[in-house]
């Protein structure tokens, strides 16, 4: 009788350790996925920040100067070019001569002038 009642505690408590173990290697595969998922939209942002300045400059090529801004560039561009971040908002365009201008994405928090935006000069 002592035998059955310290293996069903021994049985009970290997039950117990295992889904302890499950739910933490669980937990961390979870945090990695995450990890991955954001790496992805910020290499899908970069890219969609490329797309665009690859653009721009084809415009300023035609036009001899860059835009004031994106909504002048998209009136006179024939192959729409995405102008969002791959968290849906919008991407800032700034001009700082009639040939550089300045490319910034609010990043994952939404927020412009944070430590997490992406900014590219051109």
């Amino acid at each position: 009788m002592k035998i059955r009642g310290f293996l069903a505690v021994l049985i009970l408590a290997a039950v117990v350790v295992y889904f302890l173990w499950m739910a933490k290697a669980g937990k961390d595969k979870v945090v990695e996925e995450v990890k991955v998922f954001s790496d992805t939209k910020q290499k899908l942002t970069e890219a969609n920040m490329s797309n665009l300045s690859r653009e721009i400059q084809s415009y300023i090529a035609m036009q001899g100067r860059a835009p004031k801004n994106l909504k002048e560039f998209r009136a006179l561009r024939v192959m729409p070019v995405s102008t969002l971040d791959a968290w849906g908002k919008a991407i800032k365009y700034e001009r700082l001569t009639d040939e550089d201008f300045r490319l910034i994405s609010a990043g994952a928090d939404g927020e412009f002038d944070t430590s997490d935006d992406i900014v590219k000069d051109y």
